[in-house]
């Protein structure tokens, strides 16, 4: 995969544009965030009333503030004042704090679903270049952590601003000149925050990588897990996981380290400057100001301490988005071409015109492959591992494109063609069975959901797993749990066989479909697969010659090239690397 690493601001707006759609909901939300700014600031002006009207007894009376000299009214009012100020700031700040939870669960929804999309729609070739388990944690923990970015982050930059603001004009108005020397001493605390930030950008994306590799990890020890008790590797396998593990504490320590001391940073610094104010305040103000000021001061730290936070939060998600944008900038290498034709109906030939195929450079796995295969025929591609054949079944699909050469159906090359055209005109069974968690009949129906049951019962019956599937619990509604392990390889075979029937392609690939079988097993498949193989145009990978010695015609692949090319018959009396195989099998 290649590293694709963004600017800050380029991934952050990126990643605001899933807000977009979510606009009316901001302005409410930022509406609802000044209402708490405002209320905020009138805690230092409730202060200033309950210490005036402590003093006075009877009446508040501001007799030594601009603008208001003179205004006097009933101290019976000052309950329902603290209750009307802390009433608004409450429902401003639920409103405010719902709409940004609303935004930021929608927004995380549908990153998370362009993700997955995404994903799903790239070709075999990115599969490659990456783990399954790394795939997983971005989706889930990259995605997860870039919420904070999108509602957090916003909600305190539309709403903290205004309540330092608002406060600010609060402590000066309470406060005059001594007021500067409290405000003067945070400008200086954004040095060592922006520092921070960097180096918890770095930290963090450190950290989601190495949760990546646990991910990964215990998917493939899970998956394994009869390997790893057959060689008694349950404790190495425990010291693995806890290196792994460990090295993810370790950078979790650093990432807690930076994001928790910019917190202490700013009250250490903000003490200073307010110990100094009140200090020289002491003897000039009185009380009811002093306590005003003071108030104001402390009210304006938490906003400020937010604040602070939020460059961390942008370092954390900045390092996820980086993450997540690296996938969805990864285009297809196999896609459609401009004016892709749509091909249905019957399918008369498939050619192979001098193909050529590597996965890396310089290392050919096809070499200048050229047949024909007319309809309804079934072709056989023998081989020793490593020789091409799995290679050469998967460019027809288009999984990969040929790197020179054509392939043709019907004398039109497949890349001119819609995947979606040529897929539907495939079908593949092959040696590793993919089941879904799903019921049976949902795996049978996975190329034609809407298909009836009865469509679903006769292609069970076709591929004799009509049979065993009556006894499960619930029939065909029975659910096969992850992978259809319930089953047996060739119960779990038969429904791949059922699913490729009820497809009806005029394609079929067969990749070692009974090379996992016991010979009871593979009895009963091979009769399904004898059904399966009627009018198609078939390709048969085998490694057990006996299942493809009626085959129309064979091809023996060696190094990536066609070797040999006949029947059973005629290539063993030809001799050579088929009548090898044919030996070697059957002891001759």
């Amino acid at each position: 995969m290649a590293d694709q690493k963004k600017s800050t601001a380029e991934v952050y707006k990126r990643l605001l544009g899933y807000i977009k759609p979510y606009k009316w909901r901001l302005v409410l939300a930022i509406v609802a965030a000044q209402g708490t700014a405002i209320a905020t600031a009138l805690v230092s002006v409730t202060i200033y009333i309950v210490m005036n009207g402590l003093q006075n007894k009877e009446r508040v009376v501001i007799d030594n503030l601009p603008f208001l000299n003179g205004f006097s009214f009933s101290v019976n009012w000052i309950p329902s004042i603290v209750v009307g100020v802390f009433f608004m700031r409450s429902v401003f700040e639920y409103i405010a704090h719902f709409q940004m939870a609303s935004i930021g669960i929608r927004a995380i929804r549908q990153v998370r679903d362009d993700l997955f999309k995404h994903i799903v729609y790239l070709s075999h070739d990115f599969y490659s270049k990456g783990r399954t388990g790394d795939f997983l944690s971005r989706i889930m923990n990259d995605v997860q952590q870039i919420q904070g970015a999108i509602t957090d982050v916003i909600k305190d930059l539309v709403k903290q601003p205004f309540v330092i603001i608002y406060n600010v004009v609060a402590i000066c108005y309470f406060g005059g000149r001594y007021a500067l020397i409290a405000l003067a001493v945070f400008p200086v605390v954004i040095i060592p925050i922006a520092f921070l930030g960097k180096s918890l950008r770095r930290t963090t994306r450190k950290m989601q990588e190495r949760s990546a590799d646990i991910t990964a990890f215990i998917g493939e020890t899970l998956a394994g897990i009869h390997i790893v008790k057959a060689f008694n590797r349950e404790e190495i396998e425990i010291k693995r996981f806890e290196e792994t593990n460990k090295h993810v504490f370790d950078h979790f320590k650093k990432t807690i380290r930076v994001t928790i001391i910019q917190r202490p940073l700013v009250e250490i610094m903000g003490a200073v400057g307010a110990g100094a104010a009140i200090w020289f305040s002491l003897q000039h103000l009185s009380l009811d100001r002093f306590t005003a000021f003071v108030g104001g001061l402390f009210l304006l730290y938490e906003p400020i301490k937010k604040l602070s936070k939020v460059n961390s939060t942008v370092q954390q998600s900045i390092a996820a988005g980086n993450r997540i944008f690296e996938i969805l900038d990864e285009v297809p290498s196999v896609k459609d071409k401009a004016g892709a034709k749509v091909l249905t109906g019957s399918v008369d030939k498939v050619s192979f015109e001098n193909v050529n195929f590597s996965y890396e450079p310089d290392t050919p796995v096809l070499k200048d492959v050229s047949f024909d295969v007319n309809v309804g025929q079934v072709l056989a591609l023998v081989g020793p591992s490593g020789s091409g054949k799995t290679t050469l079944v998967h460019l027809i699909p288009r999984f990969f494109d040929v790197h020179s050469g054509q392939i043709k159906i019907n004398d039109l090359d497949v890349r001119d063609l819609t995947l979606k055209s040529l897929r539907d005109l495939i079908g593949i069974v092959s040696q590793d069975t993919v089941l879904f968690n799903m019921t049976v009949r949902e795996n049978i129906a996975y190329a034609r959901p809407d298909a009836r049951l009865a469509d679903v019962q006769a292609a069970a019956k076709a591929a004799h797993a009509d049979g065993f599937i009556k006894e499960l619990p619930r029939g065909y509604d029975t659910p096969l749990g992850e992978r259809g392990m319930k089953l047996s390889g060739g119960q779990r075979q038969r429904l791949a066989i059922a699913r490729a029937i009820l497809k009806d392609p005029p394609i079929l690939i067969l990749d070692e479909a009974t090379s996992h079988l016991d010979t009871e097993s593979e009895r009963e498949v091979q009769v399904a697969l004898e059904n399966l193989i009627q009018g198609r145009t078939s390709f048969v990978i085998a490694h057990r010659l006996s299942t493809i010695q009626r085959a129309d015609r064979i091809l023996v692949l060696q190094n990536g090239m066609i070797v040999q090319d006949g029947t059973n018959d005629s290539l063993l009396q030809e001799g050579g690397a088929y009548k090898r195989l044919y030996d070697l099998q059957f002891n001759i």
